[in-house]
């Protein structure tokens, strides 16, 4: 493993463009190894309250190779470091912040992979962790990687005539991803974005989203510079996005079907032959 910005320095390039390859064409798994924290497990009951999972040990992160969740990935493009995992702590209600669904971890050690298809499962950091730039890794066997196409989409994500939406629309059906699946994926990196922090949306570029305060489920407003009134932005919402995918799906399909065979009648030198 090297880190990061070894890596990088190695290669002649920004460190964020390394993340902005993994984000892209997923041909490097960046992966964080930090030197503390832990996460504890919690259990959502049947009055929708949260307690500690029964006979759960805490789960380390200190020496892990940990993943990194998408959304959370596209985020670290533009992020300040360090960034910082805030704990799980109680308001002046009582009520508690900061839980995470096994799909919404920022970052995910392997020890949480025996919680998968429990969603009454939550999870929390027992104290503040504080990631650095340093504890960003990449494999060594990333080391042929080309950047330039990377490259390409950095620099022209500005200049398109295309939405946002439906670049990203594409490079989801590019790398294989479900309709379904893709629309989650866009409304966790909202969520991630909140309208303040920009993030890197993938097969488009840098850009600032969030949910919509009046359809929160089904619609998301994006913009390119950072969200100052709640009204800002463009919104794109489910059945636009559904719609327009099934479009650009249409039309590659035009695109790699093969034209259509074109038959002939050869007529027969026979006189005496019925044509």
């Amino acid at each position: 493993m090297l880190r990061i910005v070894d890596y990088a320095k190695g290669k002649d390039i920004e460190w964020y463009e390394v993340i902005r390859q993994a984000i892209n064409e997923s041909s490097v798994a960046p992966v964080v190894i930090l030197t503390r924290g832990e996460l504890r497990v919690y259990e959502l009951d049947e009055d929708e309250m949260i307690g500690d999972y029964p006979d759960a040990e805490p789960i380390s992160l200190a020496l892990v190779e940990s993943t990194l969740n998408p959304a959370f990935l596209a985020r670290l493009v533009h992020a300040r470091f360090p960034v910082i995992f805030k704990p799980v702590t109680k308001n002046m209600d009582g009520l508690a912040d900061d839980f995470y669904q096994l799909d919404d971890l920022p970052i995910r050690p392997p020890a949480v992979s025996k919680y998968e298809g429990l969603e009454r499962v939550w999870f929390g950091f027992s104290k503040q962790v504080s990631m650095t730039l340093d504890d960003l890794w990449v494999p060594f066997d990333a080391g042929n990687v080309d950047f330039t196409s990377v490259a390409k989409v950095a620099k022209s994500s500005n200049t398109r005539q295309t939405t946002p939406h439906t670049q990203f629309i594409e490079h989801q059906m590019n790398q294989g991803e479900a309709k379904d699946k893709s629309w989650l994926f866009f409304k966790q990196l909202a969520s991630h974005s909140t309208g303040t922090e920009q993030i890197e949306l993938p097969g488009y570029g840098p850009i600032f989203l969030k949910g919509e305060r009046k359809d929160v489920e089904s619609t998301i407003r994006y913009s390119l510079k950072n969200f100052e009134h709640p009204d800002d932005g463009k919104t794109v919402n489910k059945h636009a996005f559904n719609n327009d995918w099934d479009r650009i799906k249409t039309r590659k399909f035009h695109k790699t079907s093969p034209p259509p065979r074109i038959f002939t009648r050869i007529c027969s030198r026979d006189p005496y032959a019925r044509i």
